[in-house]
């Protein structure tokens, strides 16, 4: 994320350490090798922020401190605490000056995971829901003149939207447990911009917050562009909703609802149309002309395999760790 040119400041929603934290497929000693070239890396590429998500708490708390020494990165967790005393277990968020704005980054983590018991409870820790930790965070951070609160997000799509709605204050959400590919920001809520990078570290994305005198939403620096992606993954929404409550009223069909399951999907696709038809009206009506005094966020999301150059001393410690651990057969 930068403003400017010289003001950039690197960070990572998560889903690092551990290829699937679901499954035990590492081989001895893979975690461990795979945490330290990654680290370095990011200490040499100067990393800002690592959020805490399922895969860096599937390498163990031992070595996932061990990974935040090594690449100066504070670790971040806004929900995550010690279940004995109720301490946060990293630090829940950072501020940053960058050029004229203060920033706010914070760290949550899903409180849903499927696999808690392993995850959290076993390694003596508690997590908490991020809505309600964040109902008292973002106002605080905002008290202490954050002018641009951005979470990293190791939650799922679903879970975004509704922190959207439910938090207020929140400008811009990088990255999902669902891993997306958004190559325009979309709005979530009422005023909150998120942003996706897909899986796997394929893309880096670019976010740039371009400072105006309105600083109190920040809209997509292409407007029209970011209204016509969201309408169409309302469109979609709206289809695969439809979709699925149809299956469910066929006598044969595979997918079974219970009432309360039935009346969630059809709010969700009642809203997902409205929104639909929302869109629609501003995109017809040119209401997607941005303001003067707007600040706005632009996106790049750039390939790695075929956008960038390797840096000769990274691809070194990549080839190393790929000599010493060679890709399993299915990965």
């Amino acid at each position: 994320m930068r403003r400017g040119a010289h003001n950039l400041l690197l960070l990572d929603a998560g889903g690092l350490l551990v290829v699937n934290p679901a499954l035990p497929t590492e081989r001895p000693g893979e975690v461990a090798a795979r945490s330290d070239f990654i680290a370095k890396v990011y200490a040499q590429l100067g990393y800002a922020a690592v959020n805490v998500g399922a895969h860096e708490l599937a390498a163990g708390l031992a070595e996932l401190r061990r990974f935040g020494k090594t690449s100066k990165a504070q670790l971040l967790s806004a929900n995550l605490r010690d279940a004995k005393t109720g301490a946060p277990t990293f630090d829940r968020y950072i501020l940053r000056q960058l050029g004229p704005i203060k920033v706010a980054v914070i760290g949550v983590l899903s409180h849903t995971l499927a696999d808690r018991g392993r995850l959290i409870d076993e390694q003596g820790l508690d997590i908490q829901d991020p809505i309600a930790i964040l109902q008292e965070l973002v106002p605080a951070l905002r008290k202490q003149g954050a002018e641009a609160v951005v979470v990293l997000s190791q939650l799922r799509r679903g879970e975004i939207e509704t922190l959207a709605n439910r938090v207020p204050g929140i400008d811009l959400v990088l990255g999902s447990m669902d891993m997306e590919l958004t190559l325009q920001p979309l709005t979530v809520g009422a005023q909150t911009l998120w942003v996706d990078a897909f899986t796997k570290g394929k893309y880096a994305v670019d976010v740039t917050l371009s400072i105006r005198a309105n600083r109190d939403r920040y809209v997509a620096a292409n407007l029209r562009d970011a209204k016509l992606t969201e309408r169409a993954d309302a469109a979609r929404q709206v289809q695969d909703l439809t979709a699925q409550l149809d299956d469910a009223d066929r006598p044969d069909g595979a997918l079974k609802l219970t009432p309360d399951t039935r009346a969630t999907m059809e709010a969700q696709r009642t809203a997902a149309r409205a929104r639909l038809q929302r869109l629609t009206n501003e995109i017809e009506n040119a209401a997607t002309n941005i303001a003067p005094d707007a600040s706005t966020v632009d996106i790049n999301a750039a390939a790695l395999a075929t956008s960038f150059a390797d840096d000769p001393a990274i691809d070194k410690q990549v080839k190393a760790f790929q000599v010493k651990y060679p890709k399993l057969p299915g990965h």
